[in-house]
């Protein structure tokens, strides 16, 4: 028999036991080695809630069971009055009615992992344990031996019954509660002053006392020599009358009745009387006396603890409509049966004509409509009767929101209405309908889910909130219920998925042109789906039982023996009738059974040879493009270095040329030769910038630019570049520093070269613009922000996505001279030092390129 199986008749018999037993001393340990011996956990035990003396919420080992060879525990210190507050995560959960089911080294409170690992366990299971609607405390399960969760099932299963056992301690709660009463009712009956009486043997009264005026509110004037007989209620006259004349004829010495008196205002108050006959000197009857107590109270307190007692069986007999629902359900998935009685009970109960229960569902447009379990049958025609007979076993749907069933739909609250022609939430019934005259709705709820909704109609007197607390029991046991036939459902549709998808695995396996197998862990094919036929030119029966290195003669040691991951390979196989080879991409994924286990690899090929061969290319192509690439460095070094020399002997030239034209008179040829010499060393500063950025670009291609990191005070640090630059360019350029200094780890070399090329085309950019170029600093959580803004030229916005490349100039700078480098070298440079590099800009207003650096406080 399966685990679950056996938890249900374990369950079974607890709520017998229950039943069967007036103590819950006694039977709340039977239940738990019920319990216990069907689950095969170790430890299964009750804590119960109180407040300590201090008002702290605390809870209490209170019972247990144990597994042969476990320790008990019950009489450990540290377990009686422990607070809730050392866990408040577990608290707020179970207080919320729902379960804990959870591995301990999946447990985020550090108290409690320590606890449970001291104690060796290694899964829980927490079921809370509601009385009325107070958190009483709950049953724990302990597993020491293996790291095991109960199914979805076993928690609804287990959940019911600690719902009954609340109930259940609820019931005997309140009975002793109704012993207490009668108590009291006794020691206030004992109290009470009594009417002491005299009466002739005509029956009229003699003698009152004082009592008399405060039971019935008559004078003791106005009553004496009055009948007493006249006080009766009428119903009573017959039976005292009888009882009168036994006394005054002999037949009693004593009597002792209860009856009715009518007061002066017309109340009738329930009296006990006591009377012995008064004899005279010759032995004949004269008079009697005696006395008369007001039982009103008593017989008010009687009637209370019949209709409790009354309540309560009414409560035990829905309770357990409740829990042969459930077990109908676990057992044997049938539940309409037993609802259909339980409605009949509750119908009757809160004296209803008729009612539903059903489930709240939603449509894919999210609105919520109701599907019954079970619904009366109210049908007013042919029609409709038909209606009912073929749809209430599979469930009535009721879509129509504008109704008072629709008012919960939509609300999720409780309605009561006792003038439903009045009440604007009802939008009719329809024609031919019983008419409705009063009604409640109570949606069930599990924690914050809507799941369900119990409506019942046509009370003789109106419903209220006392009638939905004492069906609340029924409401969480119900919930219970739809939850479990919600997960029952979620189960059918995923088998019923699961039988479609080996239908359509099946049919994709043996018409896909990717080949799917299933090996052992030792590679050997247990299948192999027929499309490995048009591939390699093998049948499916020809594979089953060889390794593929038997098979096609591929490495043995296909797959390495940690097969805990999912491997990709290609391998080259050879075709059987041609002998070309096909290059198979196989992706191996292990199959594990429920303890995690690997017992199977599924394999799945696909045919790459012409992807293979392309790769090959592609690969040739590359180490081609890497020759030309080494090339092109080898060209740029060489050039590089040419260019240099020549570059500096004119360098060299230009200046003796200008002392040379120092000694000159001629100040016209003076002035002309300066201007060509200036123009020259312009050119020659440009091509020496072209030359270094080239290197820069092509020693950073090669990966051979180091970057040193040192602290940098970035107020000074960009102070000082951008005084250098006023210096050598004699530009102005707006500085807005940091308040307070920035020390950042970075290269300063490579940080002001990137920081020159922005301000170089700051300044180059805006030369007619009116506002001067501005360079600030800023931080801003963890980075620090550089920024140089101009309020030039602008980039066109084409032109954006392509400004960081190599080379590039944007289409409206053809008149100024550059190479579109720079802000490539920007690029490439902030993100070695661990920076990025943003920028806005608007064609004819200027552009802001910012710098963001990593900054540690």
């Amino acid at each position: 028999m399966e685990r679950s199986s056996i938890i249900l008749e374990a369950i079974g018999k607890s709520y017998f036991t229950l039943q069967s037993h007036a103590s819950l001393k006694k039977s709340i340990p039977l239940i738990l080695q019920h319990l216990g011996q069907a689950t095969g956990v170790d430890r299964v035990y009750v804590f119960k809630n109180h407040f300590n003396e201090a008002g702290e919420f605390c809870m209490t080992y209170s019972f247990e069971w144990n597994a042969p060879g476990v320790s008990p525990q019950i009489d450990f210190e540290y377990l009686q009055g422990l607070p809730w507050s050392i866990f408040p995560e577990i608290e707020s959960v179970l207080r919320q009615n729902k379960v804990i089911n959870e591995l301990v080294k999946n447990t985020q409170n550090g108290d409690f992992y320590d606890a449970m690992v001291e104690q060796g366990i290694l899964s829980y299971l927490f079921v809370p344990i509601f009385s009325g609607g107070d958190f009483w405390g709950y049953i724990g399960f302990d597993n020491c031996q293996e790291e095991i969760l109960f199914t979805k099932q076993q928690e609804l299963a287990l959940h019911a019954l600690a719902s009954t056992l609340g109930t259940t301690i609820l019931s005997k709660k309140q009975k002793k509660n109704l012993v207490k009463s009668r108590k009291s009712y006794l020691n206030l009956v004992h109290g009470v002053k009594d009417v002491i009486f005299k009466i002739d043997i005509e029956g009229n009264w003699t003698f009152l006392n004082q009592a008399w005026e405060s039971i019935s509110g008559f004078t003791i004037e106005e009553s004496i020599g009055k009948n007493a007989f006249s006080y009766l209620e009428l119903s009573f006259h017959e039976k005292m009358h009888s009882l009168f004349q036994e006394l005054v004829n002999g037949a009693l010495e004593e009597a002792k009745t209860e009856f009715q008196l009518v007061t002066k205002s017309g109340a009738l108050v329930w009296i006990k009387a006591q009377a012995r006959i008064i004899l005279g000197q010759n032995g004949t009857p004269v008079s009697l006396s005696g006395t008369l107590v007001n039982i009103n109270q008593e017989k008010s307190i009687q009637a209370a603890l019949q209709e409790k007692e009354s309540d309560l069986q009414r409560l035990n007999e829905l309770l357990q409509a409740v829990n042969d629902t459930q077990l109908s359900f676990y057992l044997e998935e049938d539940f309409q049966s037993p609802l259909d009685t339980l409605l009949i009970k509750i119908l009757n109960i809160t004296g209803s004509k008729f009612g539903f229960i059903g489930e709240v569902l939603y449509d894919p447009d999210g609105a919520p409509y109701l599907k019954s379990h079970t619904i009366s049958n109210i049908a007013w025609s042919k029609e409709t009767n038909e209606f009912y007979e073929q749809n209430f076993r599979v469930g009535i749907e009721f879509r129509n929101l504008n109704t008072l069933f629709g008012e919960s739909l939509k609300t999720g609250q409780l309605v009561i209405s006792n003038d439903v022609a009045q009440d604007p939430r009802a939008g009719g019934t329809p024609q031919g309908h019983p008419p409705l005259f009063r009604y409640v709705g109570i949606p069930v709820y599990k924690g914050e889910d809507f799941l369900g909704l119990m409506g019942f109609a046509n009370k003789e007197t109106d419903y209220t909130m006392e009638d939905v607390e004492f069906l609340q029991p029924l409401i969480s046991g119900y919930a219970n219920l739809i939850k479990a036939i919600r997960i029952n459902r979620q189960k059918k549709e995923s088998d019923l998925l699961r039988q479609k998808a080996d239908e359509n695995y099946k049919l994709v396996s043996q018409n896909t042109g990717d080949i799917i197998a299933l090996h052992d862990v030792d590679l050997t094919f247990k299948y192999i789906s027929p499309s490995i036929e048009k591939v390699l030119g093998y049948s499916p029966e020809e594979l089953i039982g060889r390794t593929p290195a038997q098979a096609f003669g591929v490495p043995g040691d296909l797959v390495a023996s940690d097969l805990d991951d999912q491997i990709k390979l290609v391998v080259p196989h050879q075709h059987k009738y041609n002998e070309s080879t096909v290059y198979l991409e196989i992706l191996m994924k292990p199959l594990r059974d429920e303890h995690g286990v690997v017992h199977s690899l599924l394999a799945t090929s696909r045919d790459v040879t012409e992807r293979e061969k392309m790769l090959e290319e592609l690969k040739e192509s590359l180490m081609r493009e890497k020759e030309l690439n080494q090339l092109k460095s080898r060209f740029i070094s060489m050039t590089s270095h040419e260019f240099r020399t020549p570059l500096a002997t004119i360098m060299s030239s230009t200046e003796l040329l200008g002392m040379v034209l120092d000694r000159v008179d001629d100040g016209m040829l003076k002035e002309k030769s300066k201007t060509h010499i200036g123009r020259i060393n312009a050119q020659i500063k440009r091509l020496t910038t072209v030359i270094s950025d080239l290197l820069i670009l092509e020693r950073n291609a090669q990966d051979k630019v180091v970057i040193t990191q040192q602290e940098v005070a970035i107020n000074q640090f960009v102070k000082s570049v951008v005084d250098n630059h006023l210096h050598d360019m004699g530009s102005r350029i707006d500085l807005e520093l940091s308040d307070e200094e920035i020390i950042i780890n970075t290269d300063p070399t490579w940080l002001s070269h990137i920081l020159n090329n922005l301000i170089d085309n700051a300044v180059k950019y805006s030369i007619n613009a009116t506002d001067n170029p501005r360079v600030s600093v800023t931080k801003f959580k963890k980075n620090v922000f550089i920024t140089v803004k101009d309020f030039g030229i602008g980039i066109p916005k084409a032109d954006h996505k392509y400004i960081f490349g190599s080379f590039f100039r944007a289409k409206n700078v053809s008149n100024i001279k550059g190479t579109g480098l720079g802000l490539n070298i920007v690029k490439e440079f902030i993100t070695k030092l661990g920076g990025e590099v943003s920028f806005s800009s608007q064609e004819g207003k200027g552009s802001a390129f910012t710098l963001s650096l990593p900054h540690e406080d």
